[in-house]
């Protein structure tokens, strides 16, 4: 693993594959930066070269002293990482939390992103809040409440953690390999409780203008037709606040996590959505 330093002080690591234009890839929750093995390697062969940044907090990033994980600063780790990789722009990847902060980056740093790619989050200028939000995804609420949550989420041998997987995407059958690799790397209380407060200072919030308005980036956004309703409709809004040549892509029988759950079809528009 290669690392650097974040403009706040904080050693992020990343793993280097390939040669070629930059693609920054960053995971979400619950999971590492492992998630993107398979898509690496076929966009290595691809000829790009893939950086996996493991996002502060999560092994083998550092823990952040002040649990500093808001938005906008993961969206600067994204340029503090572009500037020690020494480059202008780069192609941005994202999923779930990663989503969330390449969106956030293109919000405030539209000249170094050339394309974006989102997976399982619909823009941030069109992502539900409100009540039916939270009815359908109440994990955003019960995992923002610090220790508590932290404890809930560890009860059992992590068994909130496979629950959540089996809600978020009711049609796949999680690989044994793959979630035992986010338990391991949960399991020093530091990670986990770093990975919770993600939802306790991680939000965007509404009166963040910079961070929510439409998007001048290129965008492909893919989602699974297992996701909630409400979702489903944030998903419908995102072409109006998208850069030109974006596009939405609905994958069925898919749930959160469309790079592991359909990887054939999700690699198939990334790369055409990269290389048209």
């Amino acid at each position: 693993m290669n690392e650097f330093a974040s403009s706040d002080g904080l050693t992020l690591r990343y793993r280097a594959v390939g040669h070629g234009p930059v693609i920054l890839t960053l995971h979400g929750f619950p999971d590492t930066y492992r998630t993107w093995d398979a898509m690496t390697a076929d966009l290595e062969a691809a000829g790009f070269q893939v950086i996996n940044l493991a996002l502060r907090g999560y092994a083998p990033s550092d823990v952040a002293s002040d649990a500093n994980y808001s938005i906008d600063r993961l969206a600067r780790d994204i340029a503090d990482l572009l500037d020690h990789l020494e480059r202008d722009k780069a192609v941005l990847i994202g999923h779930d939390w990663g989503a969330s902060a390449v969106y956030a980056f293109a919000a405030m740093y539209p000249e170094r992103v050339s394309k974006l790619v989102a997976l399982a989050i619909p823009p941030l200028a069109v992502g539900p809040r409100g009540l039916l939000e939270r009815w359908a995804r109440p994990h955003n609420l019960y995992l923002g409440l610090g220790g508590f949550s932290d404890w809930w989420v560890r009860r059992n041998g992590f068994n909130e953690i496979k629950r959540l997987y089996s809600l978020w995407s009711p049609s796949w059958h999680v690989p044994t390999d793959h979630i035992e690799t986010v338990l391991t790397a949960l399991e020093p209380k530091s990670r986990s409780r770093a990975a919770i407060d993600y939802y306790r200072l991680g939000k965007a919030e509404p009166s963040d203008d910079l961070l929510t308005a439409p998007l001048s980036t290129p965008c492909l956004v893919i989602y699974g037709s297992d996701e909630p309703a409400v979702r489903r409709s944030a998903f419908a809004q995102a072409h109006g606040v998208m850069g030109k040549g974006s596009k939405v892509v609905m994958l069925p029988n898919v749930g959160h996590w469309p790079h592991l759950e359909a990887p054939q079809k999700c690699i198939a528009e990334v790369l055409t959505f990269l290389t048209k």
